[in-house]
């Protein structure tokens, strides 16, 4: 009995600090370890303590790497918990009769550690993942902004998956302010929502800047080979 009051405050800890965050697939172990060893990830923890000396301190990268794992583990049991409880909640659905499952759910807070409400959001996310109209890997981490994206129509469906907004990291807001405009834009043809557009374009220059970064990176590497290359030719000449 202690250990289900442990269990049912844990999860509603976790439905209450409902927030944006990136979810990132399930992994084993094994291959857990090798992304803790990621050349990328360690080329990144160069640039970002660049003229420090964390990047030659063992313990320290140790730890921030450990704590990456235990992040990214987290970021994917937060998705998988709620879209298993969807689940759970739907093949339940499918067990009790129509009436059996309406007193379920008018006493749902007394049975379950969420409200109906809640509930609802877990099974219509969970339809949506299944069914193929929310592809696993682009669900969000927040059940809140999951949600939202079940609420769009197909129409507006097919402006996000243009927009790039069925993505993990997409935040409620963006998915929020897409439902407004397109919304607004039924009752007045040609108007457009200001908030979108620049929620927009703060995205793609944050984009525009990590590109450029990366392409800064790899022209210093491609010119370092080019010296290696050579300085190896002329010693064989």
């Amino acid at each position: 009995m202690a250990h289900q009051t442990r269990a049912r405050a844990s999860l509603k800890k976790f439905l209450a600090s409902d927030e944006d965050v990136q979810p990132v697939d399930k992994r084993s172990s094994e291959l857990e370890e090798q992304i803790l060893i990621d050349p990328a990830v360690l080329e990144a923890l160069r640039e970002v303590f660049l003229g420090t000396n964390v990047i030659e301190d063992e313990s320290k990268i140790r730890r921030i790497l450990d704590v990456r794992a235990e992040i990214l583990r987290s970021w994917s049991e937060a998705r998988d918990s709620f879209i298993s409880i969807g689940r759970a909640l739907i093949s339940l659905e499918e067990t009790l009769s129509k009436t059996e499952f309406q007193r379920l759910r008018s006493g749902s807070e007394r049975v379950f550690p969420f409200s109906e409400a809640t509930a609802t959001q877990f099974r219509q996310i969970a339809r949506a993942v299944d069914n193929g109209r929310l592809p696993y890997e682009a669900c969000p981490g927040s059940y809140g902004t999951a949600y939202q994206i079940t609420l769009l129509d197909d129409e507006q469906l097919a402006i996000a998956r243009d927009r790039g907004l069925l993505r993990a990291d997409v935040t409620r807001r963006e998915i929020t302010l897409l439902r407004q405009e397109t919304r607004d834009k039924s009752l007045l043809p040609g108007r457009v929502n200001k908030s979108l557009l620049q929620e927009e374009r703060k995205r793609l220059k944050r984009r525009e800047q990590q590109i450029s970064e990366e392409l800064e990176t790899i022209l210093r590497r491609l010119k370092e080979l080019s010296r290696l290359l050579d300085r190896e030719d002329d010693d064989t000449e």
